[in-house]
């Protein structure tokens, strides 16, 4: 067994889901960010579980002809950008090798890729966490528990600039106020362009929105490019949120959301815990629909494991399915008891610069 702290020579193979780099030496395996494939170099042990290693790059011996030098001075320690050292086009490749992979349980279907605009300056939405004892304010380093201040932090909006500049210089005054010793604040654009600051709160205390804007509306035109082709009158929208997805839908579709919301919405929007099995009675005891030409299913990163239930209930015609964490998505599609075909798949880059992406299916059910 390797102990912590074992200074390792690696020979990087391939790039993982979470964009680390993987070298496998016997029956070990060794995870290494920050690196890509063909490099060696030296890399510390920092936590191990049997034969699985979780490594910090120390030195690079040979550097791939991919490599460039990162725009944001914080790269190289920041958990929280992943492909900076390398070109976007090979970001998109590595991601989608992991998609393709993440798909083969489904037959491996063909997809298409709708890339990002902009790899930085996109986040409207930004948490960082505090540390009285470290005097630290910043980005959770996971595996080694530490907070990493990234001041000079690319990744958001350029709007929230002013405001994060003012949290980097103030936020021991706040912690002291709140008497924490550790906790953290959120920083966010509202929908009409407003910048607003939240103390340790609930994560998205200001309602969840994408945090970026643009490939979101990205996102929102495929679907609807998706389904004009189809034939449907009424769409259940599972996880709807605001109704986010519900844009893309022709405007004469009858369509109802449900989601957990904390406040009336109004008629077509029904609040019920999608986790909770008591969710699908209670929705149709008080629904007059007694099925859906289409679903729309956007679940948290849990995906929907109910999906067989609300399925044979409402008998819809289509899914489409759009998740932030594919391999979910992969599980529920895979474990549909109805006879159903993939229609297309498409990988959408909503997180460039980071190993995540958004991904959608739309499924014919038979």
């Amino acid at each position: 067994m390797m102990d912590r702290a074992s200074k390792i020579f690696f020979i990087i193979d391939h790039i993982d889901p979470l964009g680390q780099g993987v070298f496998k030496d016997g029956d070990q395996i060794f995870f290494i960010p920050k690196t890509l494939p063909g490099e060696t170099g030296h890399a510390l042990v920092v936590k191990s579980k049997k034969n699985i290693h979780f490594c910090r790059l120390l030195t690079l011996e040979n550097k791939s002809p991919i490599r460039s030098t990162p725009s944001c001075p914080h790269f190289e320690n920041c958990p929280g950008c992943h492909f900076l050292h390398t070109d976007y086009q090979s970001e998109l490749s590595f991601k989608e090798a992991s998609f393709a992979r993440m798909l083969s349980p489904l037959g491996t279907p063909v997809f298409s890729t709708v890339a990002a605009p902009a790899r930085l300056g996109y986040r409207n939405r930004v948490q960082l966490h505090y540390s009285r004892k470290q005097k630290k304010l910043g980005y959770v380093q996971g595996k080694e528990n530490k907070i990493l201040p990234a001041p000079g932090c690319q990744i958001i909006r350029p709007e929230l600039k002013s405001a994060f500049d003012r949290i980097q210089a103030d936020w021991e005054k706040e912690a002291t106020k709140a008497r924490r010793p550790k906790g953290h604040v959120e920083l966010y654009l509202t929908k009409d362009e407003q910048v607003n600051v939240s103390w340790n709160k609930s994560y998205a205390e200001g309602g969840f929105t994408q945090v970026n804007e643009e490939m979101n509306n990205a996102l929102i035109s495929e679907l609807s490019k998706s389904l004009e082709r189809l034939k449907f009158e009424s769409a259940l929208d599972l996880f709807g949120g605001d109704g986010n997805l519900a844009k893309a839908l022709p405007s004469a579709t009858q369509v109802s959301h449900i989601d957990l919301y904390p406040e009336d919405k109004g008629p077509d929007f029904h609040s019920h815990n999608l986790f909770d099995e008591s969710a699908l009675g209670e929705f149709q005891a008080k629904s007059s629909q007694a099925s859906y030409g289409l679903f729309l299913i956007d679940p948290p990163r849990a995906g929907f494991r109910l999906i067989n239930q609300w399925v044979e209930a409402f008998k819809p015609k289509y899914l489409a399915y759009v998740s932030c964490h594919p391999q979910t998505m992969v599980r529920d599609l895979r474990e549909l008891k109805t006879p159903h075909r993939i229609l297309e798949t498409k990988m959408l880059d909503l997180f460039p610069s980071t190993f995540h992406f958004e991904a959608m299916t739309l499924v014919e059910l038979q």
